[in-house]
């Protein structure tokens, strides 16, 4: 019975294909939209967003960071004082992403590489509550609750550079509530309810003075 021969250089095209086939497979890279693939080791580090690349098995690695927006809550642990000294709490509403700029995607990459988005949230808390207390203290505190709009904005603008430093960005940053254990915020509350009451009046004073000029003269025919 005849022996099959297989020739030597079949053999090594073969081992040599499949080996090939190996590292083409081990080193297909594909980034979904809502990700960064971070591909570090023999060259330098690169980023893959929303496509598909190429690394080199065993030699390069792959990492991935999450920049999907994502939400979270910050307050202030205790009471700080206003510029006219009067001590509140606040809470706010904030939604941040991973900037998807190269520099910023860097930063990111130095801080969070495959962390999910909660510890990212809870890693942000001191520097996103320092500002917060920061901004509390050179606002008085009727100007922080009739207009809360403009001190949401004086936080997002004084923590936007701290978190850029880490490759965050700040997409909102929104007041929830202020607190006060003396109930200053009510009486505020009272006192402005009690000028639109006595504008509103005033108003309707006016109005009926001007309808009852209007009927005189038209009773006196001017």
């Amino acid at each position: 019975m005849d022996t099959l021969f297989i020739p030597g250089w079949l053999i090594t095209v073969v081992i040599v294909a499949i080996l090939v086939l190996i590292l083409l497979v081990k080193g297909y890279v594909n980034a979904k939209p809502n990700e960064v693939v971070v591909i570090t080791g023999l060259r330098k580090q690169r980023h893959l967003r929303g496509k598909a690349g190429f690394m080199i098995p065993f030699v390069e690695q792959r990492s991935y960071l999450d920049i999907e927006q994502f939400s979270t809550d910050v307050r202030t642990s205790e009471a700080v004082p206003t510029l006219d000294f009067i001590n509140v709490r606040a809470d706010a509403a904030v939604k941040l992403k991973i900037g998807t700029t190269d520099e910023m995607i860097a930063r990111a990459a130095e801080n969070f590489l495959n962390w999910n988005t909660t510890d990212i949230s809870n890693s942000v808390q001191d520097v996103l509550e320092g500002n917060l207390r920061e901004v509390i203290g050179q606002m008085e505190l009727r100007k922080m609750v009739n207009d809360r709009q403009e001190f949401a904005s004086k936080v997002q603008d004084n923590v936007a550079p701290d978190l850029a430093k880490m490759g965050l960005e700040v997409i909102a940053f929104t007041v929830q509530s202020f607190s006060d254990e003396g109930g200053v915020i009510d009486n505020l509350g009272i006192e402005n309810v009690e000028t639109i009451s006595r504008s509103h009046r005033c108003r309707t004073y006016s109005k009926r003075g001007k309808n009852f000029q209007r009927y005189l003269f038209a009773g006196y025919g001017f």
